[in-house]
């Protein structure tokens, strides 16, 4: 008889701007980053056999790197080539589960059901009995989407074993690094372009949000307002130097007379400036998905909201949150409780923080023969 064993695949992250690769193994401390890769795409690529040749060229790459195990991987698919919706339905008398789901997603696709592939990561009871209602969170993406990134992985000398969603993949993470929670917990996911915020509980999504709203803003809009068009990393220096560092001081001088100021805080004052009118844009998408999980549900007590990815290269910007939603809230930075096999891998990995998905993709087990 064969004796199935657990181990962890390469997880690879395909963002829409870059490509993250982790892959974990298991140590007498627990859990250990072997493996790390991290790319960005060139923007001038425009056609799609150029971004096509450019995800391939990429891919290679992991396939003969030494720092990974195998040739499996877990794979989260480009956010551009999926779409995700909640449902509210009902299961008659003479339908599964699965085929009620598939009944009421149709009408929300954007294409043909026969073309497409549908998972749904969430499935939460709302009545038993008669009622017989539920309350799913759909992912879907067609098909040939699929099977394009099938033959490119196996171009590439890799074998994809699971296709997972970056909202389970958040969680996984999340749960790793903080104890189950009890009561609804907010995750912001903040990426180069796009934010994925969701509120979960251990059972189920209760609301999710993709929102074209992200890092690669803030830094544009630091560039253009410093003179340094041709600098993004002094604007990611000042953003991380700064950020919103300003508003604990202003906060500081309050009803204690004029502070002292100094060019230090000029130039926090400044970034403050650029950046806030942005910043409020996340704030009030923030504001929506807690409104819409209230009218879901009522009485709700939020156990507090995490921010994970991009989020800890902007100064402050927990504290600023939490005090204008009025909500305890936390930069998550995995780098400090992971263990890693080598110190390059750790550097690599504090210096660039766009892992937090693969890492948590890079958790789920899959069992091989």
């Amino acid at each position: 008889m064969l004796n199935s064993k657990y181990l962890y695949p390469i997880a690879i992250d395909m963002g829409n701007e870059h490509l993250s690769a982790v892959q974990l193994k298991e140590t007498r401390k627990g859990l250990a980053v072997r493996g790390l890769f991290h790319q960005e795409f060139a923007e001038e690529a425009e056609s799609t056999e150029e971004t096509a040749e450019a995800l391939l060229s990429v891919l290679k790459k992991i396939s003969k790197s030494k720092q990974f195990h195998g040739k499996r991987v877990a794979a989260h698919l480009p956010s551009k080539d999926m779409v995700s919706f909640p449902i509210r339905f009902q299961v008659g008398r003479e339908e599964t589960l699965e085929s009620a789901i598939l009944r009421e997603s149709k009408d929300y696709l954007p294409f043909p059901l026969n073309n497409a592939v549908i998972d749904y990561p969430s499935i939460m009871e709302i009545s038993s009995g008669a009622g017989n209602q539920y309350r799913a969170t759909v992912t879907a993406t067609r098909m040939d989407n699929l099977q394009h990134n099938l033959l490119t992985l196996k171009q590439a000398g890799l074998n994809l074993d699971v296709v997972d969603f970056a909202v389970t993949s958040l969680f996984r993470l999340h749960r790793y690094l903080h104890d189950a929670p009890e009561n609804p917990v907010i995750l912001c996911h903040i990426d180069q372009t796009q934010t994925l915020i969701t509120v979960m509980k251990e059972d189920g999504i209760l609301g999710e949000r993709l929102i074209p709203w992200g890092l690669n803003s803030l830094l544009k809009r630091i560039q253009e307002n410093m003179e340094l068009k041709n600098d993004r990393y002094k604007a990611r220096v000042l953003l991380k130097n700064y950020g919103l560092s300003y508003d604990n001081r202003a906060n500081r001088g309050s009803g204690e007379g004029p502070a002292e100021t100094n060019p230090t805080d000029t130039t926090g004052q400044i970034i403050y400036q650029i950046i806030t009118p942005y910043i409020e844009e996340l704030v009030d998408e923030l504001h929506k998905i807690i409104s819409y999980v209230r009218s879901e549900k009522t009485n709700i007590f939020f156990e507090g909201l995490y921010l994970y990815g991009q989020g800890i290269l902007i100064r402050n910007l927990d504290g600023y949150i939490e005090k204008r939603l009025g909500k305890e809230t936390k930069t998550v930075d995995p780098n400090e409780v992971l263990e890693f096999s080598g110190g390059n891998i750790q550097q690599n990995f504090s210096e660039e923080p766009s892992f937090a998905l693969a890492l948590g993709l890079a958790m789920r087990k899959v069992t091989w023969l």
